[in-house]
């Protein structure tokens, strides 16, 4: 499942400086896309304008068959599920959450929602992926995706817009609480507490997911080796009736994060510490 982009040294670097000064939450790739926030409004008002064009759907048709075969290519072992159990008495629409560590991690929450018979998976995706070039680009602004820009307009009538079609159609939604991708990175960081408002404010569960990272033999670059991603789902959380949305958000929240860091420590064998190793992330092997 390992892909390695250039300039993963100097994410990795940026990965331990902002870990070292708890800043668990900023952007650490090099390349990201730059622009500005008016024409990033225009591209994204743009984007839900075609949804349902046959162009989009064609395209969309496109990137499914594009993560598909990326997910079959990087690992054997990517549709690992732990903890399907969890599931079993759960009906109707639910946020996902879950640790992010590559561009395309939420291969393995798609054949989730799949299998659940959810159909296609619904992720929340930061604005600026859409305007990414090449095929990543392309992937990302024709994949089943919800822009999120912080713009109030947007945010407040067309997000929320498709936020409740999704809903309504009883889809998984899936959400980073942490933001931003860190390249690899093992460990739980905490998150942000808006899917978990988004959660209370629908009346919708939440299912915390944590992927597990377990390291190959084969190395796919130099000082990297493969890595196999696991899913476990954990256990769901409720809105609780007696609290507001704004209670409930941080409660919601603090609960998603305890539950992501006990799962660390039974799949890892180790308590937290945000002390930063060459093991936090998985499959780097640097030269001495």
């Amino acid at each position: 499942m390992l892909l390695v982009t250039p300039g993963r040294e100097t994410a990795i670097e940026n990965i331990r400086k902002a870990a070292s000064e708890g800043r668990f939450n900023d952007k650490t790739e090099p390349f990201d896309p730059q622009i500005a926030p008016e024409a990033l409004k225009a591209d994204i008002l743009q984007y839900v304008y075609k949804l349902n064009t046959i162009g989009f759907k064609i395209k969309n048709r496109v990137a499914r068959a594009i993560v598909k075969s990326w997910m079959r290519r990087f690992s054997d072992g990517i549709n690992e599920i732990v903890g399907m159990d969890k599931l079993v008495k759960m009906q109707g629409p639910a946020f996902l959450t879950s640790n992010h560590f590559n561009p395309f991690d939420n291969g393995i929450h798609r054949t989730l929602s799949q299998i659940t018979d959810r159909g296609h998976l619904v992720a929340i995706s930061q604005g600026t992926n859409f305007v990414m070039p090449g095929l990543n680009g392309f992937v990302l602004r024709n994949i089943d995706v919800i822009p999120l820009i912080q713009e109030p307009s947007y945010m407040n009538g067309a997000f929320r817009t498709l936020m409740q079609k999704n809903l309504d159609a009883g889809k998984f939604i899936l959400i980073y609480p942490e933001q931003e991708m860190w390249f690899n990175y093992r460990k739980p960081r905490p998150g942000k507490r808006g899917a978990f408002l988004f959660a209370a404010e629908y009346n919708v569960p939440v299912v915390p997911t944590f992927v597990e990272l377990q390291e190959q033999e084969a190395e796919v670059a130099p000082g990297f080796r493969d890595v196999k991603a696991v899913l476990h789902i954990l256990d769901p959380i409720f809105p609780d009736p007696s609290k507001t949305p704004r209670e409930n958000s941080f409660a919601m929240c603090e609960a998603d994060y305890r539950a992501k860091v006990s799962c660390f420590e039974a799949c890892y064998h180790r308590p937290l510490s945000y002390d930063f190793t060459p093991w936090d992330i998985a499959g780097w092997h640097p030269e001495p």
